[in-house]
């Protein structure tokens, strides 16, 4: 009998970088702030060019980290989530899943399905690994909530990021625009918190699942 695959190290790694992106939102955003402040202070005269520069520098050490911790943090978390597809795989049928495992990847990067189709993997992996369904088709089984409120977090962040970056692109560089760039990064950051801290306790619960012994499907179980 093939044993799991291990996940806990994965779901750990994972966990930590989701945290560590949450927090360079937070970071992002106070920064938007004191973008904010000292352009309203430098047309009312009362803050030297220099301060101008220091927002420079506090954007340019932000935006790029962040973005790169974001990309390292989604790989490691798709890593995770791939092993427990596998594992996942091995207590239900392969065929009863949404989607094909290439998805695990494919599902954050192609437009317009990102917005669905990584929620439906691990939903699908949730039910499968959870030890009290055992025994029920897998898509009669009770989604959870957790995956739910997680997936609506997420997508929140992405929106409110999206239309941030959006705003800046159409060039607008008045008072106002920075204040509302800020407000939309604060959005941006309070649902990244909350879609980070879901995010752990789906990861944890999973990788719990698949530690708990249960009775893979034998090949003779399988479909002829």
């Amino acid at each position: 009998m093939e044993h799991f695959r291990p996940v806990r190290g994965l779901g750990l790694a994972a966990s930590v970088l989701v945290g560590l992106v949450a927090l360079g939102n937070i970071a992002e955003a106070a920064v938007g702030w004191f973008t904010y402040s000292t352009v309203v202070d430098y047309r009312a005269g009362t803050a030297p060019r220099a301060d101008l520069r220091a927002v420079d520098v506090a954007n340019v050490l932000i935006d790029g980290p962040q973005t790169m911790l974001a990309l390292v943090a989604l790989v490691v978390f798709a890593m995770w989530l791939y092993n427990a597809r596998i594992n996942a795989e091995r207590l239900t049928y392969a065929a009863e899943h949404q989607h094909t495992r290439v998805w695990v990847w494919l599902g954050w990067l192609a437009p317009v399905v990102n917005l669905w189709f990584p929620k439906q993997i691990v939903d699908d992996i949730w039910r499968a690994s959870d030890p009290q369904q055992q025994g029920v088709p897998l898509q009669q089984r009770v989604q959870s909530r957790t995956t739910t409120r997680w997936w609506t977090a997420y997508v929140l962040m992405w929106l409110f990021d999206l239309a941030y970056l959006q705003f800046f692109e159409n060039g607008q560089l008045t008072t106002e625009s920075f204040q509302i760039a800020a407000i939309l990064s604060t959005f941006c950051a309070l649902a990244g918190i909350l879609a980070a801290v879901l995010a752990v306790q789906v990861v944890h619960r999973i990788s719990e699942f698949q530690a708990t012994p249960l009775s893979p499907l034998r090949t003779d179980q399988l479909p002829g």
